[in-house]
């Protein structure tokens, strides 16, 4: 048996087979997409047949020590996303959700539309029984932020199957890491975590990287295994477990973890804070909801003091157009970009105009 709540090296076929049969609750995994990325140790440009192969593998190891009631969450690009679903289907497992996480500061392209998402399978082992959360999830609706409507429901609603709220971890970004160039964002693996496990139970990530999955699952009092065949991955992430303690860094009766969390609500609401505590309606569907996530009760007027306090620590999340423009100080001033023939058509277009 695994050692849980820590991240082992190795490969994840393998390791996998030292776990119990159906003793997971969650497993959660982003698998390199055989693109040709650089990682530490792994050749991520393979023949097509054996990416295959060794795809439907590690998925198998997977489902083999899924609780009967597992949820599992598969993150993957373009090139393979139509083979992972039929993976799944001819392991038998069932198909919740085709999640598309849609974020900004995608590719920069010039011969084709620019990609800026990634696809997120949701998969359980029984259509029937399955950990499902919502209350955990939910967010307030725009009848609550637009409209201030009264017969809203007061528990908002589901989040939609474009989940649009979590930018990617960028080098600018506090919480990159910087050792590790495919970091998942922990609001978007704390959604995952929070709807389909509950505090107590195992969460599982055969590819750990940068160790997000483990860290988040750690803040959120869930146990947890995480599997790199990487030296360099595993011993970051287990740095990066040993400042994890939620309960450090106290703010009065709110931890680390209680203003993460209402940050992360406050950016999957989508209301900037001067309209969303204004609006009554809005903010005391925003408080229960909060309420909900940290397991105890929270007044609107202390959620709306928290979130004055993280504006004052710049901890508060950036939304689109929350504030205005202000150029920087010091602009970026480069040679002049050579016209291309994409630039020199527009010219003529707004010449003809």
């Amino acid at each position: 048996m695994l050692k849980l709540d820590s991240v082992h090296k190795g490969n994840c076929i393998e390791l996998l087979g030292d776990l119990d049969e159906g003793c997971v609750d969650l497993v959660f995994a982003d698998p390199p997409f055989n693109i040709g990325y650089n990682y530490d140790t792994y050749d991520d440009r393979v023949e097509y047949d054996r990416y295959y192969q060794w795809s439907h593998d590690w998925m198998a190891a997977c489902k083999r020590v899924l609780k009967p009631t597992g949820s599992f969450y598969i993150a993957i690009g373009d090139e393979y996303a139509a083979e992972i679903r039929m993976i799944g289907r001819a392991l038998d497992l069932h198909l919740r959700n085709w999640i598309i996480w849609h974020y900004t500061f995608g590719q920069n392209t010039r011969l084709k539309f620019a990609r800026a998402h990634t696809h997120i399978f949701y998969f359980v082992m029984d259509p029937t029984r399955f950990t499902f959360n919502d209350l955990q999830v939910r967010v307030p609706s725009a009848r609550h932020t637009e409209y201030s409507d009264k017969r809203a429901d007061p528990l908002g609603k589901m989040p939609d199957d474009v989940w649009n709220e979590f930018p990617r971890v960028c080098g600018t970004f506090s919480e990159r890491q910087g050792w590790h160039g495919c970091q998942m964002p922990e609001s978007l693996l704390q959604r995952i975590i929070r709807v389909s496990s509950n505090p107590g139970e195992l969460v599982v990530d055969p590819f750990s990287g940068s160790g997000t999955t483990v860290v988040t699952a750690a803040k959120l009092g869930r146990r947890y295994v995480g599997i790199d065949i990487s030296t360099k991955y595993v011993k970051q992430a287990l740095s990066r477990l040993e400042g994890v303690p939620a309960s450090s860094g106290r703010n009065g009766d709110w931890s680390d973890l209680d203003m993460d969390t209402l940050a992360s609500l406050y950016r999957e609401t989508q209301t900037a804070r001067p309209r969303l505590v204004a609006n009554t309606v809005a903010m005391t569907c925003f408080t229960r909801l909060l309420s909900e996530r940290l397991g105890r009760r929270v007044k609107n007027e202390d959620a709306a003091a928290m979130l004055a306090e993280l504006e004052r620590q710049s901890r508060l999340p950036r939304l689109r157009n929350d504030r205005p423009f202000s150029p920087r100080k010091n602009g970026h001033v480069g040679r002049p970009r050579r016209r291309r023939r994409d630039d020199a058509e527009a010219t003529l277009f707004s010449s003809a105009d």
